[in-house]
């Protein structure tokens, strides 16, 4: 009799009957997960918070070459002041990939390489997010023999570099495209978490390192936020950048559950991490705390800490930039804790039932973990808020009233209704501060909305408006290059995109101002002086998840023009600097209409006596008696302000 069949065929049968193989290719991961100190090194060398010392960095997936080296960063690992170059990390290394990183050393410099790394890469990724578009970094130096003003170079990669100073700073460099960090000897006066006299690396610091990657991708969007032209410019860079590292704290899950318990869910009245930045790098720097504290201070006379008071006279009296711009700090973390405050509202009293006050002990576990949920969701909503509203900003002359408006406006576009009052705890806390839009009678949400241009003083003819719908058609060109910038490569071709768009757009409404009969008034309403040269300086598209699932497709214009300025107007042949105006354009594609013309007018004489006053006052300050007011402009702007310049 024949065996039965078992109904499995023999290997190698099936090998001589297939003449071909269809390869498996496994897919990408989406994420790449990498180790590294979740605030600083401190905290795991402290029994109560060594087991959130360490945590997972989720990043982007991208093939790395030994650096690392990618799509957006370059790390380079040289020490100028020893000659030394350290060799880079390949995160691809099997042996490497497979235990998510390097473990957390702070004599390893090869993890340095891959904690700046992390952590700028995290920090793009919620730019990215928000913006609803890729990353650009500013173009590089004009080729040689081009103008000033060529901004023809792409710039594929900031470069890092973890060991560039031996001294207690780290700084975004403009001219280098780059950030570079500091290391230094601790004090040896008042030791707590740190050695006497001990390394203490800047770039271990999620905090320094969130806040100076802001800067670079700030500057890649707005470069002339690096002109001082009033207190607030460099205010806002700074206290921006402290925002983004503040509001990442509550991305680190194990951190804010632990500080949640500690501070029994009142995030607002006990010192805690959250609220604080560079904490080992001020008091290894001879601080008595943080470098900088969001909703407190150590009170000189007890030693204690004790929670900040909102003044309004502080935004009057205080014009270092640092100092500035923690109050803008300040104003929105207060909203942020606003609203999280509403946002638990009912969990507090169903734990208290009803009396608000907690039963001495620890609260529960689970009540710590619907805390942190809450803090959590709330902050990457106001992180995206904040981030957002820099499309909604005018390209020159930022003042921290203009940024509120530009906020609620972003919110109002993306989010109709309001029902937790997000917007509302914005306005309370910037007027809280004494921080108020200029040339608004009320602090309502619809007034500090940014005119539309059928409710602007000056209203924009059919033609510009018929102008600006010329850029329908590259919208759909602008979708089939890559994935609309999301692809490797494909960040160069959308950034030789917007400079064609921009100058056809230029073309265009130069021959509009000159030639059409409403063009004077077009250029008015766009801010410009018709009497001189002016540039498109940026020309973008976004394209933005709504939380009703929709997508917001929008482009967004600069407009910039530059007129010289005599210091002091008695002396018109003195010191001169440059006065800037334009416009920020944001338009709906779908609709094919202007949204806001956000605008900052070049012969605005009231702005422009402003603007001489402050720079008068520039070149009274120590580095005036060195350097003439152009020197001042153009050297290392942060670089300067972290040496007190």
């Amino acid at each position: 009799m024949p065996e039965p069949s078992s109904g499995i065929e023999d290997p190698n049968e099936a090998q001589r009957s297939t003449e071909t193989f269809r390869p498996f290719t496994p897919p990408l991961p989406a994420f790449r997960c990498l180790r590294g100190y979740s605030l600083d090194p401190t905290l795991t060398t402290q029994l109560d918070t060594t087991r959130v010392g360490e945590m997972l960095f989720k990043v982007p997936w991208e093939p790395l070459e030994a650096g690392p080296v990618g799509e957006y960063l370059e790390v380079i690992d040289i020490d100028p002041a020893s000659g030394c170059f350290y060799e880079p990390v390949n995160l691809d290394d099997p042996a490497i990939l497979v235990q998510d990183g390097l473990n957390p050393s702070e004599g390893t410099p090869q993890f340095h390489q891959q904690m700046v790394y992390a952590v700028a890469s995290l920090t793009i990724r919620n730019f990215e997010r928000a913006l609803g578009r890729a990353a650009l970094w500013r173009p590089g130096p004009p080729p040689p023999g081009a103008s000033e003003k060529n901004d023809s170079v792409f710039v594929p990669r900031l470069r890092i570099y973890p060991h560039a100073l031996r001294e207690q700073n780290a700084y975004y460099s403009p001219a280098k495209i780059a950030l570079l960090f500091g290391y230094f000897r601790a004090t040896e006066n008042e030791p707590g978490d740190h050695v006497p006299g001990g390394l203490v690396f800047a770039c271990l610091s999620h905090d320094i390192i969130a806040h100076e990657t802001t800067h670079a991708l700030l500057d890649g969007m707005h470069r002339r936020f690096l002109n001082a032209t009033n207190p607030d410019v460099h205010a806002f860079h700074e206290g921006f950048a402290d925002l983004v590292a503040l509001l990442q704290h509550f991305t680190f899950a194990d951190v804010l559950r632990h500080q949640i318990a500690l501070t029994r869910g009142d995030i607002r009245g006990h010192e805690n991490l959250l609220g604080q930045l560079a904490g080992q790098f001020g008091r290894a720097a001879g601080q008595r705390g943080a470098l900088r504290d969001a909703i407190g201070k150590i009170d000189p006379q007890t030693n204690s800490w004790i929670p900040h008071v909102p003044d309004p006279n502080e935004y009057q009296q205080l014009t270092e930039p640092h100092d500035r711009g923690a109050i803008l700090v300040a104003a929105v973390f207060d909203a942020f804790l606003g609203i999280y405050e509403r946002r638990t509202s009912d969990l507090l009293r169903l734990s208290t039932e009803g009396t608000g006050v907690f039963k001495p002990g620890a609260i529960h576990p689970d009540l710590v973990g619907r805390l942190a949920d809450e803090a959590s969701k709330t902050a990457h909503h106001v992180l995206t808020m904040c981030i957002r509203a820099l499309d909604y900003c005018p390209p020159t002359d930022i003042t921290f009233g203009e940024f509120l408006r530009a906020v609620i406006t972003a919110d109002t576009d993306a989010v109709a209704d309001d029902d937790l009052k997000y917007r509302i705890a914005f306005i309370e806390a910037f007027r809280k501060r004494g921080i108020y839009p200029r040339d608004l009678r009320t602090l309502s949400e619809d007034s500090l909305v940014w005119r539309t241009p059928h409710t602007d003083e000056i209203r924009p003819s059919a033609a510009l408006e018929k102008g600006i719908r010329r850029v329908r058609a590259y919208a759909q060109e602008f979708l089939f290059i890559g994935d609309g910038g999301g692809t490797r490569g494909s960040r160069g071709q959308v950034f030789d995109f917007e400079r064609k768009l921009r100058r056809e757009l230029h073309d265009w409404l130069k021959e509009h101002f000159s030639t059409h009969p409403d063009g004077q008034n077009d250029a008015a309403f766009l801010g410009l002086d018709p009497a001189f040269g002016f540039e498109v300086h940026t020309a973008r598209f976004a394209l933005r998840p709504s939380p009703d699932g929709d997508v917001d497709a929008q482009f967004l214009v600069g407009l910039l023009q530059s007129k010289p300025m005599a210091i002091d107007s008695d002396q018109p042949d003195g010191p001169q600097a440059t006065f800037e105006g334009g416009s920020t354009i944001v338009a709906d594609l779908r609709q094919v209409r202007i949204r806001y013309c956000i605008r900052k007018s070049s012969t605005s004489s009231t702005r422009q006596s402003r603007q001489q006053a402050f720079t008068a006052a520039l070149l009274e300050r120590p580095a005036g008696i060195y350097f003439d007011v152009n020197s001042l402009l153009q050297m290392e702007p942060f670089a300067a302000m972290h040496r007190g310049m």
